[in-house]
């Protein structure tokens, strides 16, 4: 989802990588989080998907650690980018206009939802939950 430019006023949430050598920040509020499903998503989080948001450029900036942003790519030019110290996946412009941010990468609450879904065709087969799943607060002991 992408958003449009951050007033001045704006509040800037706070966002980083797992071992917190990378940092940054977005301005001004988020429409909402896509989730996408497709193959190449699975492979570069091992998980189900992406959960990102989008938002123009003027309302990203680093704030610590870009010289630890290593990205890879594949023939097609997709690719992540990943802190080279912790392997976290980092926010990525592929336009030079807007820029895809992993949501779980957030400190401060984004404040909104999970606004769409995409690629939903190519999904994992495993990609449901059981009637019976078991859900816990905390790591089960």
């Amino acid at each position: 989802m992408e958003t449009t430019k951050a007033p001045e006023s704006a509040v800037w949430r706070k966002g980083s990588c797992l071992c917190k050598a990378v940092a940054f920040e977005v301005g001004g509020s988020i429409a909402g989080v896509g989730s996408c499903h497709c193959s190449k998503c699975r492979k570069v989080s091992g998980t189900a998907g992406n959960a990102q948001f989008i938002v123009r450029n003027e309302r990203f900036r680093w704030t610590r650690g870009h010289e630890h942003v290593v990205a890879f790519r594949l023939p097609d030019g997709w690719g992540p980018s990943r802190c080279k110290t912790c392997g976290s996946p980092l926010p990525e412009t592929y336009d030079g206009r807007r820029t895809w941010i992993p949501a779980g990468l957030m400190d401060d609450p984004l404040e909104t939802s999970i606004v769409q879904h995409i690629f939903c065709g190519s999904q994992a087969d495993w990609e449901r939950e059981s009637p019976d799943a078991k859900r816990y607060d905390e790591y089960p002991s």
